[in-house]
C-alpha cells in the first residue's frame, strides 16, 4: 500500500496544468520537500516523470497506482436513502449544496456528467468530513434520510478529492484522473465506464 503523501504526489502530478519545480510542487502537494524529492525520484525510475528540467509527467498509466492503492468502496462513507431516482439526486443534492458545502461527484455519478456510460444507480459525492453534521442537517430536511446503505454515499478522503475538480453544467465533479481511479477501482461495468472516459476525454490510459 502506498501512503497517503505518495497518493497526493501522484493526484497533484496528474492534475497541475502548471510546468513546477520540485519546491513548488511539494508546497502544491503539502507534501514536505525531501520526501516529495523521494517520491519523484522513485516515479522517474519507474518511467512516469522526468524530473528536468522542470518536473513533468510522461507516463499517464500512473494514475493506476491511485486505484489500487486506494479504492473508491474502501473509503469512509456515510450512507442516505432517498425516494427519487439517483440521476435526479445528482442536481438535486449539488443545489442543496450551493456555495455553502464543499462536493465533488466520482463514480457513476461524475462519468454521467462527462461520458455518459451507464445509468447511475447509485450517487457518490465526495464531501468535508468537517461539514457532515450540516449535510445531514440539510439532506434530512428535503427527504433524503440516514441509511445503513443507501443509494446516495457521502465519502471521505485524506487524498484532497477537491484537487483538479471541474466544474460541469454548475455541478462539481472530481478530475477527470481521479474520477478514472475510482472507476477503474470498483471493477465491472464501472471499469469499462472508466476505459470510456478515457477515450472521450483522451486520457493516456
Amino acid at each position: 500500500m502506498l501512503p497517503t503523501s505518495a497518493l497526493n504526489v501522484i493526484h497533484v502530478l496528474l492534475n497541475t496544468k502548471k510546468s513546477l519545480s520540485l519546491r513548488e510542487f511539494s508546497r502544491e502537494a503539502q507534501v514536505s520537500l525531501s520526501r516529495c524529492s523521494r517520491y519523484i525520484n522513485e516515479l522517474e525510475r519507474l518511467g512516469y516523470v522526468r524530473r528536468r528540467p522542470r518536473i513533468k509527467v510522461i507516463n499517464e498509466e500512473m494514475v493506476y497506482l491511485i486505484a489500487y492503492a486506494r479504492p473508491l468502496k474502501s473509503l469512509k462513507m456515510v450512507n442516505f436513502e432517498a425516494l427519487e431516482r439517483p440521476e435526479y439526486l445528482i442536481k438535486k443534492i449539488a443545489e442543496l449544496a450551493a456555495d455553502e458545502l464543499s462536493y465533488a461527484y466520482t463514480h457513476l455519478a461524475g462519468a454521467e456528467l462527462i461520458a455518459p456510460y451507464v445509468v447511475p444507480n447509485e450517487v457518490y459525492v465526495y464531501v468535508a468530513e468537517e461539514q457532515i453534521e450540516r449535510w445531514n442537517e440539510i439532506l434530512e430536511r428535503n427527504q433524503i434520510h440516514p441509511s445503513q446503505k443507501g443509494t446516495i454515499h457521502l465519502i471521505f478522503s485524506d487524498l484532497n478529492p477537491f484537487y483538479g475538480m471541474q466544474e460541469i453544467r454548475g455541478i462539481k465533479v472530481v478530475s477527470n484522473f481521479l474520477l478514472f481511479s475510482d472507476l477503474y477501482s470498483c471493477g465491472g461495468r464501472e471499469r469499462e465506464a472508466a476505459k470510456y472516459l478515457a477515450k472521450v476525454v483522451g486520457l493516456g490510459v
